[in-house]
C-alpha cells in the first residue's frame, strides 16, 4: 500500500517524469485554476499524487480520505470514514520538497500542509549541490569534501550541520531581500512626495479652488520673470522682440497689435514699466475673454486648461524620472550614494515640472475655442389637406412630397455610412474644412 503523496516542485518537470513512469497524478497550477477546488478535494485520497507549485495560501486544507460527503447518508459517511482511517494509518499526508527556497517562510508554509488539525503527516526535502541556494552558499566546498571522501553521488547526506548551514544561507538571503525592499521604499518616498503635491494641485482645480486672481497672478509672474531674464536693468531694442513673442504665445494678438505693443515697449525701455504694461494687458485680456464666453464657461476653460497641462506633463515627468532611476545605480562605482544622487536630481526635475505646468496652462488658456453645437437638419414639411384617396394617378404635390422624403432618406443613409475626415469640406457647405468649422472641439 502507498501513502497519499503531494509534491511541491517546479511542476512541469516532475509531471513529465511521473508521466514517463506511468504514475497517475494531478497538477495544481494556474493552467488548472478552474479545477483547483476539485484537485484539492481529491488530494486526500489514498495513493493520490498532487504536484503543486505553491499550495500554501489556497485557503483549503487537504482532508485525509478526500472531501467529506455533503449528504447525510450514513453509508457515504461510513465509506469516507473508512478511507480516512486508512490514510491516517499509513501516516497521513507526506509532503516532498525538491528544493529549499530563499525564504524560510515558504518552506514553513510547505511543511504546514501536513499534520494539520491533529492529523498525522511528514515532510522531507531533497536538495542537490547545484541548486541555487547551495550553489551560492557553500555548494562547491561540500562537493570537494565528497570528492575527497569518495562519497557516491547518489548517496544522501543527512546531518544537522547541513540543515543549519542552509538555514543560515536563507537568513542571509532574507536580509539581502529586506534591504532591497527597504531601498525601493526609500526611492518611492521621493516620488510619493511629488505625487502628493501634483495631486493636491489637481484636486484644487477640480474643486474650483483656483481663483481668477490667482490665474492672473501666475501669468503675470511668468511674464515678469521672462522680462527680467532678458533685461534685468533696462531693455534695448533687440530684446523687445523676444518679450513680445513670449506675450503673444500666451495672448494671441494680431500683427497690428503686436507692432503697437512692441513700439510701446521700445519707447519705455525700463523693465519695471514694461512689466506694469504686461500686467495690465493680461488683466484686460482675462476680463475681455470672460465677458465673451460667460463666467461659468470661463471657469470650465480654466479647469480644462489646467487639467490637460497637468496630466500630459506629469506623465512625461514620470517617464523621465524612471529613465533617470535606471542608471542612477552606476553612481555607486564613483563612490557616491545612488539614493542621495537620485534625490538631488529628482528635485530640480520636479521644479521644472511645476514651472512647465504654469507655462503650458498660460499658453492654452486664451487659445481654447468654444465650438457651437451644430443645428439639427430640418425635416421638410408640406401643407397636406385631408382628402379621401382616389383610385386615380397621384397628384403632383404628393409626388413632390414623396420625392423629397426619398431624397432625405437617401441622403441620411449616405451620411450614416460616410464619415467626414478632419480635412474634408464641412457638411454645412461653408467652404471651410471640417476641422475649422463644425469639428467638435
Amino acid at each position: 500500500m502507498r501513502k497519499k503523496l503531494a509534491v511541491y516542485t517546479p511542476n512541469e518537470i516532475v509531471a513529465e517524469l511521473l508521466k514517463r513512469k506511468g504514475v497517475p497524478h494531478e497538477v495544481l497550477n494556474a493552467k488548472n485554476h478552474e479545477r483547483e477546488a476539485q484537485i484539492i478535494a481529491e488530494a486526500g485520497h489514498r495513493g493520490s499524487v498532487t504536484i503543486a507549485t505553491n499550495i500554501a495560501g489556497r485557503g483549503v486544507d487537504v482532508v485525509l480520505g478526500g472531501k467529506p460527503p455533503e449528504s447525510q447518508s450514513k453509508r457515504e459517511w461510513a465509506k469516507w470514514q473508512k478511507d480516512h482511517n486508512e490514510v491516517v494509518k499509513l501516516g497521513g499526508l507526506h509532503v516532498i520538497g525538491t528544493e529549499r527556497h530563499e525564504s524560510r517562510r515558504i518552506d514553513n508554509q510547505l511543511r504546514g500542509r501536513s499534520g494539520r488539525q491533529g492529523d498525522p503527516g511528514s515532510t522531507r526535502f531533497y536538495l542537490a549541490l547545484d541548486d541555487d541556494i547551495m550553489r551560492i552558499f557553500g555548494g562547491e566546498q561540500v562537493a570537494k569534501v565528497m570528492t575527497m571522501l569518495k562519497i557516491p553521488e547518489d548517496e544522501p547526506i543527512e546531518h544537522g550541520m547541513v540543515s543549519r548551514s542552509i538555514e543560515q544561507a536563507q537568513i542571509k538571503v532574507e536580509g539581502f531581500n529586506f534591504d532591497a525592499r527597504k531601498h525601493v521604499v526609500e526611492y518611492d518616498d521621493v516620488m510619493n512626495k511629488q505625487r502628493e503635491i501634483v495631486y493636491g494641485l489637481r484636486k484644487r482645480v477640480l474643486s474650483g479652488e483656483i481663483t481668477e486672481s490667482e490665474v492672473i497672478s501666475n501669468i503675470q509672474s511668468l511674464l515678469s520673470n521672462i522680462v527680467k531674464s532678458y533685461a534685468p536693468r533696462g531693455v534695448v531694442e533687440s530684446e523687445v522682440l523676444p518679450i513680445v513673442t513670449a506675450l503673444v504665445e500666451i495672448v494671441p494678438f494680431d500683427d497690428d497689435s503686436q507692432k503697437a505693443i512692441g513700439q510701446q515697449f521700445k519707447k519705455s525701455g525700463i523693465a519695471d514699466e514694461i512689466i506694469t504694461s504686461i500686467n495690465q494687458i493680461i488683466s484686460d485680456a482675462v476680463t475681455q475673454r470672460k465677458s465673451q464666453v460667460g463666467e461659468e464657461v470661463w471657469k470650465e476653460i480654466i479647469k480644462y486648461a489646467y487639467l490637460s497641462s497637468i496630466d500630459n506633463l506629469w506623465i512625461d515627468h514620470l517617464d523621465a524620472v524612471d529613465d533617470m532611476r535606471e542608471g542612477i545605480g552606476l553612481r555607486g562605482y564613483g563612490q557616491r550614494d545612488p539614493l542621495v544622487e537620485y534625490k538631488g536630481e529628482a528635485f530640480p526635475m520636479f521644479e521644472r515640472l511645476m514651472a512647465q505646468i504654469d507655462s503650458e496652462f498660460a499658453k492654452r488658456l486664451f487659445r481654447i475655442q468654444i465650438g457651437a453645437q451644430p443645428a439639427p437638419t430640418p425635416i421638410p414639411t408640406t401643407n397636406l389637406t385631408t382628402h379621401h384617396p382616389q383610385p386615380s394617378v397621384p397628384s403632383s404635390d404628393n409626388n413632390d412630397f414623396l420625392t423629397a422624403m426619398q431624397t432625405l432618406q437617401k441622403t441620411s443613409a449616405q451620411n450614416e455610412h460616410k464619415k467626414l475626415g478632419r480635412n474634408d469640406p464641412c457638411w454645412c457647405k461653408s467652404g471651410k474644412k471640417y476641422k475649422h468649422c463644425h469639428y467638435p472641439n
